[in-house]
């Protein structure tokens, strides 16, 4: 049975009743047929587009490309018979909304002859709004997750806030800046109560090159009024989101400050709380410039996240100092101000705590003057850092030389102070190295408790280093310190030292134990404050961690004392 050919009556209706906007144009690319949906989409009757080509369309309220349209059919579709499928075509109208359409368009033809071409525009917009929303979605999550790999990665404030800066820009602003509370940044506690102004310091800033420099350096300190909009806001620990110019003038986050960014075309801006455990430690700004769009709520709520994760951060790192700084001043207080000099030996010593933000450790040491013209030099390093470390360096510097001025055996002293560290714990532990010298006779006598070892320069240069029983490490449990005479002859250095001098990550302690021997050897004999400062610009010009070294240079036999 033969199918029956569709009547041009049922062709038309199948045209005009499509719910798909269809237009055909002739080979001159006049429109000579449109559908119902094709006149809801233009906004425009039958005699405004009949027997028009597209760029004769008055679609002045709704912006498309028309001539992009009627090239590509005069051109590719009628001329090539390359038909367009599924090109994407924007249209812009007066209220501000933006349609996005899908473009299909082919020749026809009948008896090898050119008729013309058919089109159809589906409208895709919610669709291409849904996909450019999860693509939004995707690259806030992805910024978001990197944030926690590239903010804090050090215990320093100001790298934490350059990391949020460098973060943020250009990924969702122009320009960033980073402002901490001035009181932080002194180590004090944030302000409190209701004071009148309140005193940032900059301390980051990131911008495009349209907007270098925002009003204020790094550095500069900002005094912002209490009462404006944006420190109320910011009291409250809430975001403040400035859509446009006028917006940003009423916040008045600073008069100076806000004509300076609008000068440099910011015209949106947002300025977020940094607060962390309860604590507003300062605030962060992120504007745009370059970038047409208006922030809005969702962008308000990504940077806020942002700033939430440095803000931990940064008040971790002020957390740290505060305790770094305070074990650094319990520590040096607990070393000696100046040693004493004492016959036959001229002893020289330097302190170097650990660079950077490395935790402060155990390091100590001390002289002291024995009875019968004898002296003791002693060096040590705690385990651990920090005030713990510190304060267990104390005791064993205090009980080391009460026991020493008691004439207490090497060996009996390190036994004393194995039970003292012990009685901290499991995990407290400590190397000591202990030598008495007696300038009559110039036999030392050494002991060491798991310490590295001794360094000797002989008269001639050669360098030694001391071989003794190494013995365990104190707080270890009982053991026995056995000690080790040496005769040091006249001009020879003794050199002791903690194991920050020598010690590199991933690197044999032999090789640096060779180091030390050869930058102690370098050069005529100097006076030991001389070699103190060569020996440390030559192995630790940065110490990663904390360093005590202790040299003693043997010289003339002194006279014996008078009846």
């Amino acid at each position: 049975m033969d199918t029956p050919e569709l009547s041009l009556r049922e062709l038309d209706a199948l045209f005009d009743q499509a719910p798909v906007a269809m237009v055909f144009a002739d080979r001159d690319t006049r429109t000579m047929r449109i559908n119902a949906a094709f006149r809801q989409l233009t906004g425009l009757p039958d005699e405004a587009l009949i027997g028009r080509r597209p760029t004769e369309f008055d679609m002045a309220d709704r912006v498309m490309d028309l001539d992009l349209i009627e090239r590509t059919l005069a051109g590719q579709v009628i001329r090539q018979g390359v038909p367009v499928v599924s090109m994407p075509l924007e249209q812009a109208q007066e209220a501000g909304e933006r349609r996005v359409y899908s473009w299909t368009a082919y020749r026809v033809m009948d008896d090898g002859q050119v008729l013309g071409a058919a089109g159809s525009l589906t409208d895709i917009t919610d669709s291409v709004e849904a996909a450019a929303a999860l693509r939004q979605a995707n690259a806030r999550l992805d910024l978001l997750q990197r944030a926690g790999s590239q903010i804090g990665t050090t215990l320093d404030i100001h790298r934490t806030a350059e990391e949020l800066a460098r973060l943020a820009m250009p990924e969702v602003a122009d320009v960033v800046t980073v402002d901490l509370l001035d009181p932080v940044l002194q180590g004090e506690d944030p302000l409190t109560g209701s004071p009148d102004q309140l005193r940032f310091r900059r301390v980051a800033m990131r911008g495009a090159a349209s907007v270098v420099r925002p009003g204020f350096a790094v550095g500069d300190l900002i005094t912002r009024q209490a009462t404006s909009r944006a420190m109320t806001a910011f009291s409250r620990g809430e975001p403040m989101l400035m859509r446009n110019p006028a917006e940003m003038r009423q916040a008045d986050m600073t008069p100076c400050q806000t004509q300076a960014l609008l000068e440099r075309g910011v015209h949106t801006f947002v300025l977020v709380p940094l607060t962390a455990r309860g604590v507003t430690l300062g605030a962060a700004g992120f504007g745009r410039a370059e970038r047409p769009r208006a922030y809005d709520e969702a962008d308000a709520r990504l940077v806020a996240d942002l700033a939430a994760r440095a803000a931990v951060h940064i008040d971790n790192a002020r957390l740290y100092t505060r305790e770094h700084d305070a074990a650094v001043t319990l520590q040096r207080s607990l070393l000696p101000r100046d040693i004493p000099q004492v016959a036959g030996l001229d002893i020289a010593y330097r302190y170097r705590p650990a660079s950077g933000a490395a935790e402060i450790g155990g390091d100590w040491f001390d002289v002291i003057p024995l009875d019968h013209g004898q002296v003791a030099l002693v060096i040590g390093d705690v385990t651990g850092h920090g005030i713990p470390a510190a304060a267990v360096m104390g005791q064993l510097r205090t009980t080391t030389a009460a026991l020493a001025r008691l004439g207490t055996p090497p060996d009996q002293i390190m036994r004393q102070l194995s039970g003292l560290v012990a009685a901290h714990g499991e995990e407290a532990g400590a190397t000591c190295l202990y030598a008495v010298y007696d300038p009559a006779s110039r036999r030392c006598r050494l002991a060491s408790a798991g310490h590295p070892p001794p360094a000797l320069r002989h008269p001639d240069g050669a360098t030694e280093l001391i071989d003794l029983p190494p013995g365990l490490l104190l707080g270890a449990g009982p053991g026995r310190y056995r000690a080790v005479d040496r005769q040091l002859a006249e001009d020879s250095v003794l050199a002791l030292y903690t194991d920050g001098l020598i010690e590199r990550p991933g690197e044999d302690i032999g090789i640096g134990l060779s180091r030390l021997a050869r930058a102690i050897a370098a050069g005529p004999l100097r006076p030991p404050g001389d070699l103190c400062d060569s020996v440390l610009a030559r192995l630790a010009p940065r110490p990663r961690d904390d360093i005590a070294l202790l040299l003693a240079r043997t010289t003339a036999t002194p006279p014996p004392a008078s009846p």
